[in-house]
């Protein structure tokens, strides 16, 4: 065992002050108080790379950096007189290859012999790191001292320790005056729970949390600050020691966010809800039921007489009126109560907390009153004020008759707003069981309709129109219809309506159009002078998809555009717009040519047609039926039979169902008429058996004119010609 034990200092022949020397680990030497070395550990050369003989009778301060001589000197001079001065020197002693090396002294001193004992240990790499985080803090301090942000710490209580010179303009303060201030007391009060709990969250999650809050300034105003903040936790601890945070001045953004959320909720023109708002609200009211009973209602408002505000006076007077109507409504209603623009000239107030009917009826008559007052508007170019009377018809829906969704109301207003308006508008209406009955109808028939269109069961139907002097057939009506789940014909009165007011008519248009051109190429070979009239949804008349779906048709089938005759009801006369009179004269640059149909129904001033370009009249089977009596009925006849001459139009009779009819619209000089004298509406098969039976252009007699077939024959007829969307 003694052979394997390592040899000691000793074992060499050293003495124990030389295996003292030996052993030192740190760097060591002996000099006198000039300074002189008189020697040094053998690990010089392993540290500094001189050899242990290199430094001996030199001065040690040839060794020393420059930029330490004076600090070491000063250190030895202290070691002299006992001053422990040269204890904790750090200083840099240079290396054979010129680099320097960091060593940290302690010493002890020997007087009489004038000797100074002292040990060196190698700190080079400490100093290195501490140089490097010195630097580091320095880049750091000049960022923060330039950054535009505002740099802060806060200690683990909240209170600033440091704010950057950017805090200045982010805070409003001057730095100093925030160092050692509680953040808290600067933070707008109904922003100080949701910033605690940010600043609790920061102690569980170690990453950088996002805090907005609005910081009180100086001059007591108030903005909106973001700041990101990064905990500091004793490493040791784990505890919070202090948050770091970066900040930056917020309030113009918040500013856009809050207009652009704004315009998203509200409308543009009047400022008040729109109607993702109003939806949003009325949801909110229906859950508060439950904590207060009550009603809520919705009235919804409809300017009756606005439409003459935007042609007579323009669109900006339009405007001004919907402005101030929108501040009347707002006038009359509780601060509790909302009003809305749905867009054109309709409006909704949601009223809540209301206790009986009668309350709401309370709330429509004054929202009615008040828009009955003269709205006072300018007219571009005269600068002069107008005076119109705008009245509204309301519909009502409230709590109370299974209404449990936001749309259920609005659905239920809307009916009942349709029904003020068939009544004489200038009146409210309140939805009830029958609405609900009506509009339970309403959506089976929606059902059908687009069941009916999905499955192609949907067909024409056609009824010959003759020239009254000779009953030769001059062309044909296409009347559209659809198959029901029994297999039975609906006629359009049932579904046109719907088909209208669910956008359906659209797709129901396009496919009469296509469909009729295509029997008529066929019709037209049996007889080239034949025409087809096909009925416009009022919608559809001004949209310039219309026109260019004619064009198409038109294009697709080879039938001219001579030969289509449009057909528009009387209501376009009563609701004309721009965009349906720009339509009729596309139509009618078309070649089609254009007329009103059942005129009479809708009271229209017979003055206003000579406003429209139109080719043709068609007179309302009742004005028929009634002349057929004699008396004032045909004066009247007779009237709008000149009144068409004097414009140029051809008079088409409708409903001549016997011969005593005949004659009397024959005597009052119209030119072509239809019904059920002359034929019923026919399949597509039977109208062309009825075309090639009539070559000879014999006089067609309610005797010969084939009979329709059965509601199943029809659709299987209609098989015979498949029916497809084009």
């Amino acid at each position: 065992m003694d052979a394997a034990r390592p040899p000691t200092a000793r074992s060499l022949g050293d003495s124990p002050e030389e295996a003292f020397r030996r052993l030192f680990r740190d760097l060591a030497c002996i000099c006198g108080f000039d300074g002189t070395l008189h020697w040094v550990s053998p690990n010089w050369t392993e540290v500094l790379g001189h050899l242990p003989s290199d430094p001996l009778s030199r001065r040690y301060l040839t060794y020393i950096h420059p930029e330490d001589r004076e600090a070491t000197l000063t250190a030895i001079r202290g070691a002299a007189s006992s001053l422990r001065l040269l204890d904790h020197l750090e200083n840099r002693v240079v290396t054979p290859d010129g680099s320097y090396r960091w060593l940290q002294w302690s010493h002890e001193v020997d007087h009489e012999a004038e000797t100074i004992y002292a040990v060196a240990r190698d700190i080079t790499e400490r100093k290195h790191t501490e140089l490097r985080l010195a630097a580091s803090e320095a880049r750091y301090r000049l960022l923060a001292d330039h950054s535009t942000d505002a740099i802060t710490v806060s200690s683990s209580e909240g209170a600033f320790t440091y704010v950057s010179p950017s805090g200045r303009e982010i805070f409003g303060w001057e730095p100093e005056q925030l160092i050692g201030k509680d953040i808290y007391t600067f933070i707008h009060a109904d922003d100080v729970e949701g910033l605690r709990a940010s600043l609790s969250a920061m102690l569980s999650d170690p990453g950088v949390v996002t805090l907005v809050a609005r910081f009180r300034r100086a001059d007591d105003s108030y903005r909106w600050l973001e700041s990101t903040g990064q905990q500091i936790l004793d490493p040791d601890t784990g505890e919070l020691t202090a948050v770091i945070g970066n900040t930056r001045d917020i309030t113009e953004r918040q500013r856009v966010q809050a207009d652009l959320l704004r315009q998203a909720v509200t409308d543009p023109l009047t400022g008040v809800a729109n109607r993702i708002l109003l939806m949003d609200r009325i949801r909110g009211a229906l859950l508060r039921l439950d904590r207060a009973p009550g009603l809520v209602a919705v009235v919804m408002l409809d300017l009756d007489r606005f439409k003459g505000v935007n042609d007579t006076l323009g669109h900006d007077a339009g405007d001004a009126v919907l402005i101030e109507a929108a501040r009347r409504l707002q006038s009359v209603c509780r601060v509790s109560d909302s009003v809305a623009r749905l867009g054109g000239d309709e409006f909704v107030v949601l009223a809540e907390g209301l206790s009986t009917v009668e309350d709401v009826d309370g709330l429509a008559r004054r929202l009615g009153g008040v828009l009955r007052e003269p709205f006072h508007v300018d007219r571009a170019g005269d600068g002069r004020a107008h005076s119109r009377v705008v009245t509204a018809s309301i519909g009502i829906a409230m709590t109370g008759w299974h209404a449990h969704r936001p749309e259920d109301l609005m659905r239920g207003a809307d009916l009942a707003l349709y029904r003020a308006k068939s009544g004489g508008r200038d009146r409210h209406e309140l939805f009830d069981a029958d609405l609900e009955a009506s509009a339970l109808l309403r959506s089976g028939t929606e059902h059908m309709l687009r069941r009916a269109l999905a499955d192609q069961h949907v067909l024409l139907r056609f009824q010959p129109v003759v020239r009254i002097t000779d009953q030769k057939i001059m062309g044909t009506e296409a009347l559209v219809r659809i198959i029901d789940g029994s297999g039975a014909e609906v006629l359009p009165g049932e579904f046109l309506y719907v088909a209208e007011h669910t956008g359906l008519i659209r797709e129901l248009d396009a496919w009469v159009m296509r469909r009729a051109l295509s029997y008529q190429s066929g019709f037209a070979k049996i007889d080239p002078t034949l025409s087809i009239s096909v009925k416009v949804s009022t919608r559809n008349l001004g949209d310039q998809w219309f026109a260019e779906h004619l064009t198409t048709s038109l294009a697709d089938s080879g039938v001219p555009a001579s030969a289509v005759m449009l057909e528009m009801t009387e209501r376009v006369l009563m609701q004309t717009t721009q965009s349906a009179l720009a339509g009729l004269r596309r139509l009618r640059k078309l070649g089609v040519r254009v007329g009103v149909d059942d005129f009479g129904t809708g009271y229209a001033s017979l003055a206003w047609l000579r406003e429209f370009p139109l080719d043709f009249l068609k007179i309302d089977r009742d004005f028929v039926q009634q002349a057929s009596t004699g008396g004032a009925s045909v004066a009247i006849l007779q009237a709008i039979v000149d009144l068409a001459r004097a414009l140029s139009l051809t008079v088409i009779t409708e409903g001549i169902e016997n011969p005593h009819q005949l004659a009397v619209v024959q005597e009052v000089g119209c030119d072509y008429g239809q019904g059920r004298l002359f034929s019923q509406p026919l399949s597509a098969g039977d109208y062309e058996l009825l075309l090639s039976s009539r070559q000879g252009h014999r006089p067609v007699v309610a005797r010969d004119a084939p009979q329709p077939p059965s509601p199943r024959s029809r659709l299987s007829e209609s098989n015979r010609r498949p029916i497809h969307y084009e």
